[in-house]
């Protein structure tokens, strides 16, 4: 045998064993890849029920704080009303108040130096 032939002996056999280890580890990798596959397929599957759910559960949400807002508008409505009507009581109760008081002090004071006026002539 001469030398060429042994390189190319030694050549086909590494590219043998070459070829087994490569289809050694080309089938786990096939199978990972499949499964990967099968996976995301899944996923797939499963993802979009999920975002519609999520999506009809945010216009839910966005619905109801849009609710809760408009209460806290009619609640800020109905205090601002309330603080008028507490002011306009205030005035209704105290005007007349602070009229007849200073009336009865007038009044007071009249008779005062009324009394006063009698015991000087009489003095």
């Amino acid at each position: 045998m001469t030398s060429l032939e042994i390189v190319g002996l030694v050549a086909i056999i590494l590219i043998s064993a070459f070829a087994v280890v490569a289809i050694i580890v080309a089938i786990p990798l096939f199978k990972l890849i499949n499964k990967i596959r099968f996976m995301a397929g899944k996923l797939n599957e499963n993802l979009v029920p999920i975002m519609e759910n999520l999506k009809d559960t945010l216009s839910s949400l966005n619905a109801e704080v849009s609710s809760i807002s408009d209460l806290t508008q009619s609640i800020s409505s109905i205090v601002e009303q309330f603080e008028k009507i507490i002011r306009l009581a205030r005035i209704l109760v105290t005007s007349p108040l602070v009229k007849l008081i200073s009336a009865a002090a007038g009044i007071m004071d009249g008779l005062s130096k009324n009394d006063s006026k009698n015991e000087k002539k009489e003095g």
